[in-house]
């Protein structure tokens, strides 16, 4: 592939910029303009500045443009968010961006540098904070032509906008299951029978009048004929395979650690080690399958927990996770599980047996014996049938995002040092496409 190549240090193209230091005592949580720290950086802002000040501050003193990529200096290194042009200020000196006129390079591009994580060191370590002098004496490798890397990034951005469009439709997915669940099993304005039963449409069952009884475990009233169980009768939890330490390898079956279970409740199987296959006989008592769901027993991600996507191979389960046994068709039993889990009683509940050891710790049997009020067999089943397309879609959206992560990671080198031309790269778009439909069944 022939195309002008030019390496420039990133003090080259500008200078690193941060927002002017705002003082404790500035932020309010009842002020107007979003002020980002380290930790709500790229979510949601918890504390905000006046806009009096907001509009002093970005007048006198340096301000991101519209484009421009902010990183994270500090805590989670290396987190970009390109920024949208929305009024918000950022924590100075640990939120820093580059000031970039893009003659040289185009942000987009540059943006796509940074996802080859330029911080990390030669031994695989992350430097504990990226400093301005990091920054600037970063070099890198970048196609001459501005048009070459606006279609360089353009390819990398289609890839991001999928994915980022898979993750939209599950989460609209994920809150029609969750509106159901409150109304029917929260509410207890689950369809009942009426008149208009045989048309297929029940009426609101405490609305309507349904009959309500005191349940003194629960110490509230509740539908008549429901019970207080237990997680454990619904769903048993089993803690993972204990791996021995010379079993793991460079590739083979994914294992699900501890590590791979996120502070956001999904399941990252990207990251995953790996153990040769031929353990796989010693190990396929702890197979997940899609739509299973596995639980942290131990560690900062304690109580979180995720539903396990479809891959081409076996997933196998890491000792200190929790594999909760939906049978051989998960999804028979999946939506009520995972909504049911998602109650604010289930985690607090969680984080109080976790914190009375040294280390945050629960186990398989804990967490089965975790109360759960039981419907009837026939309203569950019911929810179950309803949900179960819904919980269908999203798997099969965070498989197919798994690919799509995978390709983009494997191409982003690749495109950026010339090993890999555009055309090729959409060839290989159109081909991930095409089996997009295999995949998902």
């Amino acid at each position: 592939m022939s195309r002008k190549l030019k390496k420039y240090f990133i003090r080259d193209i500008g200078k690193v910029a941060m927002c002017k230091r705002i003082l404790k005592e500035e932020t309010s949580e009842f002020e107007k303009i979003p002020f980002y720290k380290i930790s709500t950086f790229g979510g949601k802002a918890d504390t905000f500045i006046s806009r009096e000040k907001f509009l002093e501050y970005k007048e006198k003193y340096s301000f991101p443009k519209k484009g421009d990529i902010l990183i994270s200096a500090a805590g989670t290194i290396g987190k970009t968010v390109i920024y949208n042009g929305e009024d918000g200020y950022f924590q100075d000196s640990n939120i820093v961006w580059i000031e970039n006129n893009e003659s040289k390079v185009l942000n987009a591009y540059l943006y796509y540098f940074y996802q080859t994580k330029p911080w990390i060191t030669t031994n695989g370590s992350t430097i504990n904070r990226i400093y301005n002098e990091n920054l600037r004496s970063i070099e890198f490798t970048v196609p001459e032509d501005l048009e070459t890397q606006r279609q360089i990034a353009s390819v990398l951005s289609s890839l991001d906008s999928k994915i980022e469009l898979n993750n939209r439709i599950n989460a609209e997915l994920e809150a029609m299951a969750k509106t159901i669940y409150d109304y029917w099993f929260v509410q207890f304005d689950f369809p009942s029978p009426s008149p208009l039963e045989r048309a297929g449409v029940g009426l609101p069952y405490k609305s309507s009048g349904g009959k309500m009884v005191w349940n003194e475990e629960l110490k509230r009233e509740v539908p008549e004929g429901w019970e207080v169980g237990t997680f454990g009768s619904y769903a048993k939890a089993k803690g993972g395979f204990a791996f021995k330490s010379e079993w793991w390898s460079d590739e083979g079956l994914p294992v699900i650690k501890i590590k791979d279970i996120n502070e956001d409740y999904t399941l990252s199987i990207e990251g995953c080690s790996f153990v040769g296959e031929d353990k796989y006989e010693r190990a396929k008592n702890y197979e997940a399958f899609a739509g299973d769901v596995v639980i942290a027993m131990t560690g900062a991600t304690v109580g979180k927990y995720g539903i396990v996507p479809k891959i081409n191979k076996p997933i196998l389960v890491n000792q200190r996770v929790a594999l909760f046994d939906l049978g051989k068709e998960p999804l028979i039993k999946l939506p009520f599980l995972i909504n049911s889990l998602n109650q604010k009683y289930f985690r607090e509940t969680v984080f109080v047996l976790a914190s009375g050891a040294a280390q945050p710790n629960i186990s398989s049997d804990q967490i089965d014996n975790i109360p759960l009020l039981i419907p009837s067999k026939i309203l569950i089943d019911k929810y179950n049938e309803m949900l179960s397309i819904n919980y269908q879609k999203i798997i099969n959206n965070k498989s197919e995002n798994q690919q799509l992560t995978s390709l983009r990671d494997w191409l982003l080198p690749m495109l950026m040092n010339g090993q890999v031309s555009v055309k090729q790269a959409e060839e290989a778009l159109a081909m991930a496409a095409e089996e997009k439909v295999k995949y998902g069944k």
